[in-house]
């Protein structure tokens, strides 16, 4: 009775240690005493400090729609002389008038190195005196070039003061810092073994043992079979809001 028990878990085990790997994530914490540098547990590091230019701004990029320039450096803050833009990471230069759109000690790395394109390095400024807050959110993408390059992509919503960049470089192509292997491929590795060890064996154990034959050889057949089933009672369940329909007979 026993061995049914543990058998009868085996394959929602199994289920759960699939799904660990698929929802794991690899967010890129931002090392302390640095505002553009992250790096993730299983050792992937971001590192902008090479692109930094200090006191002045690195990159300059045009919005080819109204001619506003943008300017942004990556670590340390800059000042434009003469505007509102002093001690910030980015800047925008809208028809003559400055605006900071971020300071560099806001600098937060949002997203995960699982999708390469999910990687942000946002920015944002203190609430101005209309209670406005402006926003600059970086995409950081790989690319082959020793070039990095820095690109407008726009203003959304507009008007409102949350602009979007790209930053492409050949050194934003998310590598481990070492060999080893990532928590995600280790459990995928795990997950591989026990469905070969269960299945062979599961199918060993009932021909030899049970005496099993044709589709009895699967281990858990009513199981795997219910499967279907099941999932479909659960998307109905979570689509009714989560609540039992109940039913009476008539009297």
């Amino acid at each position: 009775m026993m061995f049914t028990k543990c058998d009868s878990m085996l394959p929602r085990t199994l289920i759960s240690l699939f799904l660990l790997p698929v929802l794991s994530a690899e967010p890129c914490a931002k090392t302390p005493g640095s505002n553009c540098k992250c790096e993730t547990p299983s050792g992937i590091k971001i590192d902008l400090s090479p692109l930094d230019q200090s006191g002045t701004p690195r990159f300059t990029t045009v919005d080819p729609s109204n001619g506003d320039t943008y300017y942004y450096n990556p670590c340390s803050a800059f000042t434009i002389p003469g505007s509102a833009c002093a001690d910030v990471a980015a800047c925008q230069d809208h028809k003559g008038a400055d605006y900071s759109i971020g300071l560099q000690n806001t600098a937060n790395f949002t997203g995960d190195t699982t999708d390469p394109t999910k990687i942000h390095l946002v920015y944002h400024t203190e609430p101005d005196p209309k209670g406005v807050i402006r926003e600059t959110n970086i995409a950081l993408e790989c690319s082959d070039s020793t070039t990095p390059e820095f690109k407008f992509v726009k203003e959304d919503p507009p008007g409102k003061g949350k602009f979007f960049f790209t930053l492409t470089w050949n050194q934003l192509c998310y590598k481990p810092s070492s060999s080893g292997l990532s928590a995600g491929s280790i459990l995928c590795i795990i997950f591989l073994v026990l469905v070969i060890v269960y299945f062979v064996g599961g199918i060993l154990f009932l021909h030899f043992v049970r005496g099993a034959t044709g589709a009895e050889l699967i281990p858990n057949h009513s199981f795997w079979k219910d499967l279907p089933y099941l999932i479909r009672d659960g998307f109905t369940f979570v689509s009714n809001g989560c609540k039992i329909e109940t039913t009476y007979d008539k009297i």
